[in-house]
């Protein structure tokens, strides 16, 4: 696909875009079952998942950022046939995300119990988060960095298929053993959040064995071997972490302000903030076509602008933006005329976590435009190499939009939870615009070339 005599930007796209679309759909019909099966079990313990879960994720997807940083990397050496330089930072990626991993281990193990105590004031929900965050990471929630990095090699290479089969894996498992141990099927006791933890916690080590066994059997075509991985070699993890620091501060903000939003939110009660975890779940279908064109984009921009293309380059990245935007669109309308179908997929035992769900995704319907712009630009720049861009728009759009009229709708105005989400939307339409702005600025064909860091000779 890399180097046909005629490069079709549609036809490229749309054969990197349907298995991360997949991908995204399996992740998301894992995050839906979970939810739907916790909800079951009452607010509290819905809201102890959720918040539990958001803390974990979004400490792993900010050091996950390092995959993105691969992908881009991979993606413009094997544009420019240098797959020697493409395993080199395949393997030194791997072995700093080993380390990062050990130490993230530490930290969490550490400080995560009293971190809950501290931001959530009902004690039996504060226990159940401490208990959930604990025995999924430790049970192995904290590959998913790992499996994140993995990934990103390769997608680099213009593979993503591979991801979508790991994806497929690992939820299968994950909702399997969800129902199993959280309801007491097949024999096992009703273990409640300690079995949706256990699902999720082992499903990645699932995932991360498929990953490495494919790595291992396909290693040639990264022309990976002892010296990728060992010893560490400072130009390289430089050159990698120039790219992937400003995607992790990007992750970081993002996860920040969902975090605090989210822990001011929890202010409102179990019912709202039930309300809103059911409707960010049922919002995640949409964001599958836009996560899956970015990853085509960062791919594909970063291939042609390796092979010295940085028209086509360009046209990529506003294709696939297009396409995006197309089918986020189309999703909006059936969350706008259809809410109450939607939110009864997760059947909550109180009525009225029913009826603010419902009014909070028709709000959400309003924003899948602007997100779906947005994100598919940044990931076409972040295969550019340009990753301050997305960094900068994300903290304008996250610190003097959401997190500050977040706070007044839920401390000052005290509002119900439905205008929070009036206050994303406002979010995404800056962000939306800000993207526009950097993406028209950008000089591509100053970019048509390889990175600039030199490996050293293996």
């Amino acid at each position: 696909m890399l180097e046909q005599q005629r490069y079709h930007p549609v036809r490229s796209i749309l054969v990197l875009a349907w298995p991360a679309v997949l991908e995204m759909c399996l992740h998301t019909v894992y995050w839906i079952c979970d939810a739907a099966m916790v909800m079951r079990l009452g607010a509290r313990e819905a809201s102890a998942v959720e918040y539990a879960a958001t803390i974990l994720f979004g400490i792993i997807n900010t050091c996950g950022a390092l995959g993105i940083g691969v992908n881009s990397l991979v993606a413009r050496f094997v544009g420019g046939k240098d797959h020697q330089s493409a395993g080199l930072v395949a393997g030194q990626a791997i072995s700093a995300s080993l380390a990062i991993t050990s130490a993230l281990l530490l930290v969490m193990g550490l400080f995560g119990r009293s971190f809950f105590l501290w931001a959530i004031k009902d004690g039996p929900t504060a226990a159940l988060t401490a208990e959930y965050f604990y025995i999924t990471v430790f049970s192995g929630g904290v590959f998913i960095f790992l499996i994140m990095v993995i990934n990103g090699a390769i997608r680099g290479l213009g593979n993503t298929r591979v991801p979508m089969f790991i994806a497929l894996a690992a939820n299968v498992f994950n909702i399997f053993f969800d129902y199993v141990l959280i309801f007491g099927k097949l024999g096992f006791p009703a273990l409640g959040v300690k079995g949706a933890a256990l699902a999720t916690g082992t499903a990645q080590v699932l995932g991360l064995a498929i990953g490495v066994l494919y790595l291992y059997r396909r290693r040639r075509d990264l022309a990976l071997s002892r010296l990728s991985f060992f010893p560490l070699q400072k130009p390289v993890l430089k050159g990698i972490f120039r790219i992937s620091i400003p995607l992790g501060l990007e992750e970081l903000v993002n996860n920040s302000a969902r975090i605090l939003s989210a822990t001011w939110v929890a202010a409102l009660g179990p019912i709202s903030f039930a309300a809103g975890a059911a409707t960010l779940a049922a919002e995640s279908f949409s964001f599958m076509p836009g996560y899956a064109f970015a990853i085509a984009a960062t791919t594909l921009v970063g291939q042609r602008l390796g092979a010295g293309r940085a028209d086509e380059a360009e046209r990529t990245g506003i294709l696939s933006t297009y396409m995006a935007l197309i089918m986020m669109s189309a999703l909006a309308l059936v969350f706008y005329f259809c809410p109450r179908q939607i939110m009864s997929v997760f059947d909550p035992p109180e009525a009225e976590v029913l009826s603010l769900g419902i009014a909070c995704l028709r709000v959400a319907a309003l924003e899948q435009p602007f997100i779906a712009v947005a994100l598919t630009l940044a990931g076409a720049l972040k295969g550019a190499g340009d990753t301050r861009g997305p960094l900068a728009t994300m903290f304008i759009a996250s610190f003097f939009i959401r997190l500050p009229l977040t706070y007044l709708v839920v401390y000052v105005f005290k509002l119900d939870v439905t205008f929070t989400w009036w206050v994303t939307v406002l979010q995404y339409l800056v962000a939306m615009l800000l993207m526009l702005r950097r993406y028209r600025r950008t000089r591509w064909e100053q970019l048509a070339h390889k990175p600039s860091f030199a490996p050293a000779e293996k």
